[in-house]
């Protein structure tokens, strides 16, 4: 083989790679840009779901006080 055809096969070679890089670069920057979007995503998640918890809390929270209110209506009702 003579070298005009070694150094042709090597810069189709090294043109495959570069093309492949930047194809993986390209791939990279969208993974980056969907790695955050997930981030963000789990980050409103987690917000949302502490939010539910503590208004399920607060529900907690007045239905025990209703509760105490209609058994002091009740107490007061069977007194008068």
């Amino acid at each position: 083989m003579d070298n005009a055809r070694i150094f042709d096969t090597l810069e189709k070679k090294i043109e495959k790679l570069i093309g492949r890089l930047r194809s993986l670069e390209t791939e990279n920057e969208k993974l980056k840009g969907e790695l955050s979007a997930a981030r963000r995503a789990g980050k409103a998640a987690e917000e949302s779901r502490e939010a539910f918890e503590k208004l399920e809390k607060d529900q907690e929270t007045v239905r025990a006080r209703l509760e105490k209110l209609i058994q002091s209506l009740e107490g007061a009702e069977a007194k008068g």
